[in-house]
């Protein structure tokens, strides 16, 4: 089969949750089935990483989408200007829009599977003669997440554009849906929303994974560890938001009652509010490493403090498959079929992670049998290959065939 998968970035380096499931996604459809992979890139350094996922694709191209606010402005207003979001017109280029004009029209694809409704306007570029059938991959419910962000953020340029969107554009991203044959959903509850606005097209369930032997651990578990971590891109508004109240909020209160303890803010491109946590006593800034499991199996446990974002955290997934603990919000497990007390502890408020803290530090055994519980769960239910055969399902429903 013939697949058009088109990006919003380059998937490399894959070091953050979209750029991962991007990656593992066009990994899982090269095993049986020719790739062609279009995308954008923010700077021409980024042309570099062509070549570290051209193994996977028949053919790779891309286009530039300068990243400077300047840029990201005049396409937001050209956006706007053909009533359409600002968002998608941050992430849209008109050079690949025709790229994709005339490669539907010279080729023959039997899907163009597009991933994220970041990008979803691309669909109204296919050619008009092309038969392929069209898939929208959806990470998160994006309104839902952006609302929940306009709540938390301060005044900025992110905030003004998903200010303008929830205002001008309401419901934009029900009508992105429109193009499409069918969509992907990341849990039961984004397939409902989607299910519920499709009109009958099909919805498949390819939930996020992990892959559990990468992200295995080589040494025994120490409830003795005095560091706890998070793991994430650390521009993006809500693990800004999240790292910001927990050091504000919780940190004091644990290094009163232990005043060895650490926090270590692992991952790349820390903003101004995140660099500046470093100057609390106890906290690390990492900024970008190399590789993210040393600090996941070297801590007392993984912490989650988000109040904010959509979808489902692929964070939680690698900690438990590392069997670390996890202490999450709700809304950070929130699509995730896990077990608060089993093989998750859920805390809210900031006197119930210093809670839930405390009792890893108290209860070592408990500790390590939830780590390992975690790691169960994780074997069992979120193995990338077993989750992404989603996919596979909805492409036959939408293609009308037994087999692929």
């Amino acid at each position: 089969m013939n697949i058009l998968m088109l990006s919003p970035w380059l998937p490399w380096p894959p070091h953050d949750g979209a750029r991962i499931r991007i990656l593992e996604t066009l990994k899982f459809l090269s095993q049986r089935h020719r790739v062609t992979l279009f995308g954008h890139i923010n700077s021409e350094d980024e042309r570099s990483n062509i070549k570290d996922v051209a193994e996977w694709c028949e053919d790779v191209y891309v286009e530039l989408v300068p990243n400077r606010a300047e840029a990201r402005l005049t396409r937001m207003v050209k956006a706007a200007g053909s009533g359409k979001p600002f968002i998608q017109g941050i992430h849209y280029s008109e050079a690949l829009s025709h790229r994709v004009r005339a490669i539907t029209k010279e080729r023959d694809f039997d899907i163009i599977h597009v991933e994220l409704s970041l990008i979803a306007r691309y669909a109204d570029s296919v050619s008009p003669s092309s038969h392929a059938k069209k898939i929208l991959s959806t990470h998160n419910i994006e309104s839902q997440r952006f609302d929940r962000e306009l709540k938390l953020s301060s005044w900025s340029l992110r905030r003004l554009v998903l200010l303008g969107d929830s205002v001008l554009f309401r419901n934009w991203e029900e009508r992105a849906l429109a193009p499409f044959d069918g969509a992907i959903a990341v849990s039961a509850h984004d397939k409902s929303w989607l299910e519920s606005r499709l009109g009958g097209r099909p919805v498949g369930l390819a939930p996020n994974g992990v892959d559990t032997r990468d992200f295995s651990r080589t040494r025994p578990y120490s409830a003795a560890s005095q560091t706890i971590v998070f793991t994430g891109v650390m521009d993006y508004l809500p693990n800004v938001d999240a790292v910001v109240w927990f050091v504000e909020e919780v940190l004091p209160q644990l290094r009163r009652a232990c005043p060895a303890l650490a926090f270590q803010i692992v991952g790349a491109r820390p903003s101004p509010r995140v660099t500046a946590l470093a100057a609390h006593a106890g906290v690390e800034v990492t900024g970008e490493v190399d590789d993210i499991r040393p600090y996941v199996q070297d801590a007392l446990g993984f912490v989650v403090p988000l109040r904010s974002g959509g979808g489902t955290r692929l964070k939680i997934l690698q900690a438990m498959s590392m069997g670390c603990p996890v202490i999450s919000t709700a809304i950070g497990a929130e699509g995730l079929e896990l077990n608060a007390g089993e093989d998750i502890l859920i805390a809210g408020r900031p006197d119930e992670f210093v809670e839930q803290v405390g009792f890893l530090q108290a209860h070592p055994q408990e500790a390590q049998r939830l780590g390992e519980a975690g790691r169960r769960r994780v074997l069992e239910h979120y193995d990338w290959q077993q989750c992404l055969g989603g996919i596979k399902d909805l492409y036959r429903r939408v293609l009308g065939t037994k087999k692929l």
